[in-house]
């Protein structure tokens, strides 16, 4: 049996590490330029969501803040059997949900409640199933996965699988499978209120939900009985303000304490200012053009790959990014592991272009749409518009509100879409099965805007999930990245830096890893 536990005197002596240096109190102010969709982790895939969520909920296991590190969260220990189809944790005894206006009733947060929290997301009869679509759970083929969940007492959930599966227990810290209660939910069904999980959440994390106005903001309040190291923060709250550059003045002048994507350009100047801090680093993200594999023309090869020389992504990178930012190449970040070195981007070249537009029956080019949302950077879809212009393509560009954004790529409503992926684990499936597998362009809503699929590619990454060895996940990864490069289901564009400008008096927050806006362990220098 593999075992993996952790000491609880070290434990202790972490956090008490952070609560020396911790400052108790204060209100973080959050400044970003959208609004989440949901307060229910699991019907959701956008980070604007998280950043909320991630907050209130938590998971069996977590990763450390700041790192993509594997950790102990509602699970205090586990076991994984040596066939690797067993998975038996032990969870933790004392931990309470939140108790608010809308739910006072104090309840332990015990196995039921991850019973509930998992098979909700399951084809079947459940109320919280019903006219919902559970994306995460069903582009990583969750129930083609998972054979039984049981719970053998009160505190021990053993999940059996159908096969091995080599990042499951790093996909149980990811936020669509935070552990929701279950006496709060089958209240509310009850009720007939069950759309109300999705916008008054309880959890057992160290902040509770106290408001949600629309497009406005979200009030998080720090919660006194949490089990683990409380937060320092009273409050947090996150604020909708959508012009970049209003978020820098509001910053600048002390109304806000972090904001997220500043203009690249208005970053040294925000560097320069007294009682201002930018934190900067490379993420684990990618960004680029979807182009719709299902929607001529874009389902023919010699079309794709003539974007690919067409666009100037070098230049896209300074205009975009002003140099905050790598070009990408593969579709997962180079800080993973399993990226593959040996493959090289595709050369600007418009007569190239031209060429296979010829090759591919579009002598003269051919009119499309290009979608995008209010909160991606306007230059970007111009600069595009303007590279495909030179080589016979006429772009229309379209703006959508984010929610709406979103469920249009997911339907492939759109033919040409701006896409990215901020990563939720640091294993290379998160990028390569989740959002470019056939099972993923075939779960609708998907999170594979390209439709990719390649059975070439597809059978590569799925055998990579059943491999334990990393070194034979990743010659598989590699091969699939350049079936991938071949097919250029979209044209990728760039590796963005993590850019955090923040009040100087914030510490502990952390630009690196995954769920950045776990706000836990910020605090305020006094």
């Amino acid at each position: 049996m593999k075992k993996w536990l952790v000491g609880f005197l070290g434990f202790c002596l972490l956090w008490g590490v952070l609560g020396a240096q911790g400052k108790p109190g204060g209100t973080l102010i959050y400044a970003r330029g959208a609004d989440g969709s949901s307060m229910d982790p699991a019907l959701v895939t956008d980070g604007e969501s998280y950043v909320a969520t991630s907050n209130i909920y938590e998971t069996l296991v977590r990763f450390k803040y700041g790192t993509t590190e594997i950790e102990p969260g509602l699970a205090s220990s586990w076991e994984i059997s040596q066939d690797g189809l067993s998975y038996t944790f032990h969870l933790r005894k004392g931990v309470y949900f939140h108790t608010t206006k809308y739910w006072t009733k104090k309840v332990e947060f015990t196995s039921k409640d991850v019973l509930f929290s998992f098979k909700r997301q399951m084809a079947g009869g459940d109320p919280y199933y019903k006219g919902r679509s559970y994306i995460y759970w069903e582009s990583m083929a969750m129930s083609h996965i998972i054979k039984s969940i049981e719970a053998p007492d009160k505190y021990t959930i053993k999940i059996t699988l159908k096969k091995p599966e080599a990042p499951f227990l790093a996909d149980l810290g990811m936020d669509f499978l935070s552990i929701l209660s279950q006496d709060y939910a089958q209240y509310l069904a009850s009720q007939g209120k069950q759309d109300e999980l999705s916008r008054k959440p309880i959890g057992t994390g160290p902040f509770k939900f106290l408001l949600w106005l629309k497009d406005d903001k979200i009030r998080l309040v720090r919660n006194p009985n949490y089990w683990g190291h409380k937060a320092f923060l009273d409050q947090v709250v996150i604020r909708v303000i959508p012009n970049p550059s209003s978020r820098a003045l509001a910053l600048e002048k002390g109304e806000v304490s972090l904001i997220s994507a500043p203009n690249r350009n208005e970053i040294p100047h925000l560097e320069g200012l007294p009682g201002i801090v930018v934190d900067k680093a490379p993420s684990l993200s990618t960004a680029w053009v979807s182009l719709n594999t299902q929607k001529k023309p874009f389902d023919n090869r010699l079309v794709r790959l003539a974007l690919n020389y067409a666009i100037n992504v070098d230049d896209y990178i300074k205009v975009v990014y002003e140099g905050y930012a790598q070009r990408a190449i593969n579709p997962i970040p180079p800080g993973m592991w399993g990226y593959n070195t040996k493959i090289k981007p595709y050369p600007y070249d418009p007569a190239k272009a031209k060429q296979l537009l010829k090759q591919a029956g579009y002598p003269d080019g051919f009119e499309t749409t290009l979608f995008t949302a209010a909160r991606h950077n306007k230059k970007g879809a111009e600069f595009i518009q303007a590279q495909l212009a030179k080589i016979g393509v006429k772009v229309k560009i379209e703006f959508f509100e984010w929610g709406a954004y979103l469920k249009k790529t997911g339907m492939g409503e759109h033919e040409m879409a701006f896409s990215g992926w901020l990563a939720d684990t640091g294993d290379p499936d998160n990028f390569l099965y989740i959002l470019w597998s056939k099972h993923a362009a075939l779960q609708i809503p998907t999170q594979n805007h390209s439709f990719y699929k390649s059975d070439a590619y597809s059978d590569l990454v799925t055998r990579a999930k059943e491999i334990t060895d990393e070194k034979e996940r990743t010659k598989l990864y590699e091969k699939a990245q350049v079936i991938f490069h071949d097919d250029a289901p979209c044209v990728l564009l760039a590796y963005p830096d993590e850019v955090a400008p923040h009040l100087a008096s914030l510490k502990g927050y952390k630009v690196t890893g995954v769920q950045r806006n776990r706000f836990a362990s910020v605090y305020f220098e006094r």
